[in-house]
């Protein structure tokens, strides 16, 4: 099912940025501070789309670099912990009589 509304979503995606392609040839001025481009809109549009993808890849990526981070050391505490639980396992009880 997920794959289906992938491919549905994929499908409609297309056709929506071909329809918005060939009604958008003319340039247009794009002016940042220290420079003038002229671009198609369509053209610009795919720039600003693959540059918010790369942002997004490197945000998600410091996200996962963070959590396994996290991971890690919650395995060590885990790992110290089930060591400090088989050495009072193997201790006997004391109940404070000697």
């Amino acid at each position: 099912m997920g794959r289906l509304f992938f491919l549905i979503f994929t499908t409609i995606l297309i056709t929506i940025s071909v329809v918005i392609t060939t009604h958008n040839t003319q340039s247009i001025n794009f002016d940042i501070y220290l420079h003038n481009y002229e671009l198609p809109l369509s053209l610009l549009i795919l720039y600003f789309f693959i540059a918010g993808i790369i942002t997004t890849l490197i945000y998600l990526i410091s996200i996962i670099i963070s959590y396994k981070k996290r991971i890690r050391e919650m395995k060590n505490a885990l790992q110290n912990n089930q060591e400090e639980l088989d050495n009072l396992r193997r201790n006997p009880l004391r109940d404070g009589t000697e």
